[in-house]
């Protein structure tokens, strides 16, 4: 793998000559570093517009010295495998282009990559890489800002709430907790006072947010992890059931691949095929992605999610 030339050493160098008070110039300091007056040229002219370096050439010394002695060169040492992890974030970053965080983090890593002249060479080197961005749904970015202010502030937040499932509109008061992201979607965790628990809303189905005055105190003993233990898919609450799935030989390939619950348990078969086991609430999401798998796994327990597929497997012959 080519890297290009140590940038920060270069400018390390040429700082430290002229701070020494020995007023380099591009000539001496192409000597001293090997490298071209050119590329000299182009490093002290990016120290200047980029750096505010206050480098000026004394042409009685024929040399540059420092206009303001008590500048420093920011205090910013990168190797050339961090540059390419910074450009390789960056990249990477593309899968979360809706979010509410993108553009800020862009921004940021855009900020530290600004500071290092000559690194086509190494974005090259990144060209292995490619992203596919995760689907999302777009969101209010006020919503998400007023959300963030809400639980820094521990204040009570008033929503209007579109839940999907049962196609309703309703006011809601909240405690907001904390904001989720699952699989590039945001949701709000808190306390939902018309319900009386802890509940899930996506930030994509709220009509409308304010907060309000009152505030609140999240519970000490409120943990995100134990609240998700058991949830399959963000459902959470409710009975958790021993789910048993038996996979056939060829879809237990890409099974067996991957974590699907953090409760799993695999049991290999005398024939190549799979048992996966796991406990978990909502059987509806359950259900769901069961379905996709098609002939190619058998729900073994519980009997109630047998029958559930049952029933969607009738109402799917119908429709072909």
């Amino acid at each position: 793998m080519k890297y290009s030339r140590p940038v920060f050493h270069r400018l390390l160098i040429i700082d430290q000559r002229i701070r020494e008070n020995k007023y380099p110039n591009c000539s001496s300091l192409a000597r001293e570093i090997e490298v071209s007056p050119k590329t000299i040229a182009r490093d002290i002219q990016f120290m200047r517009d980029l750096m505010h370096a206050p480098i000026e050439f004394d042409p009685h010394e024929n040399g540059y010295y420092y206009a303001e002695a008590n500048y420093f060169l920011p205090a910013l040492q990168l190797r050339q495998s961090d540059i390419l992890s910074l450009i390789i974030n960056q990249r990477i970053l593309t899968q979360y282009e809706n979010t509410p965080y993108y553009e800020d983090i862009k921004a940021a890593i855009q900020k530290v990559l600004s500071f290092i002249p000559d690194r086509e060479d190494v974005e090259q080197n990144a060209d292995f890489l490619s992203f596919q961005p995760l689907p999302s749904s777009k969101i209010e970015r006020r919503y998400f800002d007023l959300i963030q202010q809400a639980i820094l502030e521990q204040r009570q937040l008033k929503i209007s709430y579109h839940a999907i499932y049962s196609d309703e509109h309703s006011t809601r008061l909240v405690d907001p907790y904390l904001l989720h992201n699952h699989y590039a979607n945001w949701y709000l965790i808190g306390h939902c006072h018309l319900r009386g628990e802890v509940r899930i809303f996506a930030l994509n189905r709220i009509t409308s947010i304010e907060i309000t005055s009152h505030c609140f105190q999240r519970p000490s003993d409120f943990s995100i992890e134990k609240l998700l233990q058991h949830s399959f898919n963000l459902i959470f609450g409710g009975e958790i059931h021993h789910v048993v799935l038996k996979f056939t030989p060829y879809q237990a390939r890409w099974i067996r691949e991957r974590r699907w619950h953090n409760s799993q348990k695999l049991t290999e078969l005398e024939n190549g095929g799979l048992i996966l086991e796991m406990d978990v609430q909502g059987l509806q999401n359950v259900k769901n992605w069961v379905l996709q798998f098609g002939a190619e796994v058998e729900v073994i327990a519980p009997e109630a999610l047998r029958e559930n597929i049952k029933n969607e497997i009738e109402k799917m012959s119908k429709l072909y």
